[in-house]
């Protein structure tokens, strides 16, 4: 399948995502979460959806693996009725199998954020500029 049919399936994807996730999806392990990215093999035989929970920077890491583990549990247990969601909507002869993972992008940017900081603030204190 040709690249942009398929960056065209992973947009729609993505967006469906979004939406079916917040509104209908109704199990109590799926709190807020972002679709950041979907990611559609050359075959278009898998999609793997990028999902970050809204808000729990604030909360112990152990906490935050927890939570996202439960999360992925529970839209791998949802997946079924996505998948029937988005057969709705694309147009094509196979619905690509959805597999969800989690998107560290945010959390790693956040954390050379932080470093950066602490090397200005070593910096200041050293007297260098």
């Amino acid at each position: 399948m040709n690249a942009t049919r398929l960056k065209r399936i992973a947009k729609v994807i993505q967006e469906e995502m979004s939406v079916v996730i917040a509104r209908e999806v109704k199990d109590p392990r799926v709190p807020s979460v972002t679709v950041t990215q979907v990611e559609v093999t050359p075959d278009a035989k898998q999609a793997t959806v990028f999902i970050a929970i809204l808000g729990n920077n604030t909360k112990p890491q152990e906490e935050r693996d927890q939570e996202m583990e439960d999360c992925l549990e529970g839209l791998t247990s949802s997946a079924g009725f996505l998948r029937r969601h988005v057969a709705g909507v694309l147009d094509i002869r196979h619905i690509p199998n959805l597999v969800f993972k989690e998107d560290k992008g945010l959390e790693n940017t956040l954390r050379v954020h932080e470093l950066l900081k602490q090397i200005e603030e070593q910096r200041k204190n050293n007297g260098q500029s």
